[in-house]
């Protein structure tokens, strides 16, 4: 566990950056998904336009959201989180996921196959959202196991 104010205070901001991400971006889809269609005599675009803006919110928040996990396990800093070996090893994938597909959609798009690489980028991310995901709800399963053995 943390022991001084500086890294509990990074510990706590980590933890919000990781809820503000994660909240935003479910927030952003549910917005997205129930939104209602353009009236029938326009052209859609305020409509396109909200969907644009939108899914760049949601990509810009998961993208938050998954590195504010990912940064201390992929430069092998200790953790004040408490993650074990393999739990570190899953966010470590999840950074190279990240990185990765962030390669690939530059070099795709230097090739000129730019929404390839877009799509893959994103399809990266969102892997590496779940990967993330998981690791804490790992994470999240021991800490709620050792209180419900320690009795407190």
């Amino acid at each position: 566990m943390p022991s001084t104010v500086g890294s509990r205070l990074l510990t706590a901001v980590r933890v919000l950056a990781m809820l503000a991400g994660f909240g935003v971006t479910i927030a952003t889809a549910i917005w997205l998904a129930t939104m209602p269609p353009p009236p029938p005599g326009s052209d859609g675009f305020a409509h396109g336009m909200a969907a644009i803006v939108g899914s760049v919110l949601m990509v810009v928040s998961l993208f938050a959201a998954t590195a504010s996990a990912v940064l201390p396990a992929a430069f092998g800093r200790p953790d004040p989180l408490g993650f074990g070996r393999r739990q570190r090893r899953a966010l470590q994938l999840a950074g190279v996921l990240i990185g990765g597909g962030f390669v690939i959609g530059v070099a795709s798009g230097i090739a000129s196959i730019a929404p390839f690489g877009v799509i893959a980028w994103l399809a990266f991310l969102a892997l590496a959202a779940v990967v993330v995901a998981v690791t804490l709800c790992w994470r999240l399963a021991e800490v709620a196991a050792q209180r419900i053995g320690s009795g407190t």
